[in-house]
């Protein structure tokens, strides 16, 4: 949990965010905060913790167990976009800073019309993206950094501010996640009923983002990877290492930030990831973080969900839908059956009545939930006019499936008018 971060300072002008086994370094620099890199869900720490970066300092991308040093961006973007921020200046080398652009540009930019019914592409990247690509030196007034094969430097006014490599950390971030997993007992990886477990109910600005954890038998399909999987899996008592199956719902960084520390675990142990998504989730995914894992479509073994026809996938049926969402690339909602039970869960989408109406999809209308025992819905207790479900639409949906109904995807509410979902909270069907 983002409470459990902390912040100290290994130099006199550096301050070192500490999270989850990884670490973020911020510079007070006379052109003001410089963050060095990011790391996932960024923008909530910093956030908590009160540190106003105007400039980041790209890195090359590299990945651990823990999680990579690009993702996380993307909600620094989109916190900016809801909440105000000037825009910050990216300083690095050109691969890099043009990397991490192609990764957020894929995603960011992507939103609904004024009448929330066609997916229209924003200027939002410019506005808040501002590069400043260099060979090795970025010089402006008293501030210069040096980027290096191996190192970056920060200079003000003749001051050595930091060095990157002189200040790394004695412990790997590989380590943090063995130790997690050392204290984990595996007697209990298999379940003989359906389960369903709440690893994280929050969302992108909030909590730990919203996945799910299936199980029957040794069967153990992760809904939507969150951040920091180690050990958002072992709150919920569970060892990374007996997931069997990852479904991503579509390409939000808050559904996938654990999707590259998965990757970087499966590869250490010589195995394939088993991911489960649409077609165009998976081929956005992999032009994504290609640069990452060159060879990452040899490291998944890829099985396709198509909205309206069930995927049977060892013991579970997976019913998928295709949602009205802001990517073009499709948004993913399901039913999972298992032992003659079914979950639905919505995913992210846009229920609204006036809306489906347009629209016209049956597969968007409340009998699409009504075979369910029990039914997740995203839920948004704030702004009726988002992209998110309202919890009023919500409440009338409820009262017209027959299975329980729990809201998700939200932070936490005092006395909710619907239920929500508690992290770590399992639900034996």
């Amino acid at each position: 949990m983002i409470e459990s971060s902390r912040v100290f300072r290994p130099a006199p002008r550096v301050s070192r965010l500490l999270h989850g086994g990884m670490h973020i370094d911020f510079i007070s620099t006379s052109e003001g905060l410089l963050r060095i890199g990011s790391m996932p869900d960024i923008s909530k720490l910093t956030a908590h913790h009160g540190l106003d970066d105007a400039l980041v300092a790209v890195p090359p991308w590299e990945v651990t167990q823990a999680g990579d040093n690009y993702t996380g961006e993307e909600f620094v973007f989109w916190r900016a976009q809801t909440f105000g921020h000037p825009g910050r200046r990216y300083i690095g080398r050109h691969s890099h800073v043009d990397c991490l652009r192609r990764k957020l540009d894929a995603v960011f930019p992507y939103f609904f019309d004024d009448h929330r019914l066609r997916i229209v592409r924003k200027d939002w990247l410019d506005k808040w993206f501002l590069p400043e690509p260099v060979e090795e030196t970025y010089a402006h007034r008293d501030l210069k950094i040096r980027f290096t094969a191996d190192n970056i430097e920060v200079w003000d006014k003749g001051d050595l501010l930091y060095n990157r490599r002189a200040l790394a950390p004695d412990t790997h971030p590989d380590r943090s996640v063995a130790t997690t997993l050392a204290g984990l007992d595996r007697e209990s990886a298999s379940t003989d009923n359906f389960t369903l477990t709440c690893i994280g109910s929050g969302n992108g600005f909030s909590g730990r983002s919203a996945s799910l954890l299936a199980r029957i038998g040794k069967q153990a399909m992760w809904i939507d990877p969150c951040a920091f999987p180690a050990r958002s899996l072992a709150d919920a008592g569970v060892h990374w290492d007996d997931i069997t199956h990852i479904l991503v719902t579509h390409n939000h960084e808050d559904h996938m930030s654990g999707i590259t520390a998965c990757l970087r675990r499966c590869a250490a142990r010589k195995r394939q990831l088993t991911l489960i998504t649409g077609k165009n989730i998976f081929r956005i995914l992999t032009e994504q973080y290609q640069p990452l894992f060159p060879d990452i479509h040899r490291m998944i073994r890829f099985l396709e969900l198509t909205p309206g026809i069930p995927l049977d996938v060892d013991g579970m049926r997976i019913t998928p839908r295709l949602n009205h969402h802001i990517l073009p690339y499709g948004t993913l909602g399901l039913k999972v059956s298992a032992g003659g039970k079914t979950v639905g869960i919505s995913g992210d989408t846009k229920f609204c009545t006036a809306i489906n109406r347009v629209l016209g999809r049956p597969e968007l209308e409340p009998d699409w939930f009504r075979e369910c025992d029990l039914v997740l819905h995203e839920i948004d207790f704030f702004n009726a006019h988002g992209v998110h479900s309202y919890w009023q639409e919500v409440a009338t949906l409820r009262d017209q499936i027959p299975g329980r109904l729990y809201g998700y995807h939200s932070p936490e509410v005092v006395d909710p008018p619907i239920p929500l979902v508690r992290q770590g909270q399992t639900f034996r069907l």
